[in-house]
């Protein structure tokens, strides 16, 4: 665990960050391995956490689970937040004209992070959820993101010059991908082929206000829906709905509390 200010408010959060990546749970001999923490100095922590319903304890399993306190801070912070909202009635009406699934996010470092899915109605439902994070290289609107950075910082980025495999068709080295974001560059737009799902392409492009990328969205669909027909029309419909997003956040930016960018 990295160094912290305040050493128990860092393991509070390291226990609630690592359980919320395990649904199957994690027993107390688990947490203290993964976090390196004494069983006797975390068993305070994990009851405080589960009285308060942050966690959830199976006795007879002796097991953590993440708690309905994070399910509903979680969701409140969501909701209270009117621009997503706006936002997933712009994706709703596109869903609705092509009946495939859209996705809308920003960056968490060197990730994707999933904040709005809109499936409502998609012929097909494609697997990542609100809150997934995966690696930006493996997704479209990912891609978008990193679009903004120069081939020098890609390169900071992954200084060892591979990137690891999602799927059999990830990207293997950063050379591939700074060939792949120099086209988005020029074109605005980028493609997931199967990179983080199997059977599943995707177009998407970046969310940019004031010069500053804030999101990405994408249309998945599965492979065999894919043609170049659609293509064309996938990419009007994202830039129409790119200019209304974009146009929703600039008149609200104060309630842009994401952060879209590596820190």
């Amino acid at each position: 665990m990295a160094e912290s200010a305040h050493r128990t408010t860092a393991r509070i959060l390291d226990i609630l960050e690592l359980v919320a990546e395990h649904p199957t749970g994690l027993t107390l001999a688990d947490l203290s391995r993964r976090l390196d923490i004494p069983k006797s100095s975390l068993h305070p922590l994990a009851t405080t956490l589960a009285v308060r319903k942050y966690l959830h304890y199976n006795p007879r399993e002796e097991r953590y689970y993440a708690g309905e306190s994070l399910f509903v801070y979680g969701n409140k912070f969501i909701n209270n937040v009117d621009i997503l909202e706006k936002i997933r009635n712009v994706l709703l009406s596109v869903n609705q004209k092509i009946n495939e699934t859209l996705y809308f996010g920003v960056l968490s470092n060197l990730d994707v992070l999933y904040l709005i899915k809109m499936d409502l109605f998609s012929q097909f439902r494609v697997v990542s959820n609100i809150g997934n994070k995966l690696p930006a290289y493996s997704t479209g609107y990912g891609k978008a993101l990193l679009s903004q950075y120069s081939p020098r910082q890609i390169e900071q980025f992954f200084p060892d010059g591979k990137l690891k495999s999602i799927t059999a068709n990830t990207l293997a080295t950063v050379d591939e991908l700074n060939a792949q974001l120099a086209e988005i560059r020029r074109t605005g737009f980028s493609y997931e082929k199967g990179e983080s799902t199997e059977g599943i392409q995707c177009v998407a492009t970046a969310i940019i206000v004031d010069g500053s990328y804030l999101a990405g969205m994408s249309i998945a669909v599965p492979e065999f829906r894919y043609t170049a027909e659609r293509e064309i029309q996938f990419k009007s419909l994202l830039l129409e709905a790119k200019q209304q997003i974009q146009k929703i956040i600039s008149e609200q930016r104060n309630q842009w509390i994401y952060s879209g960018e590596f820190v």
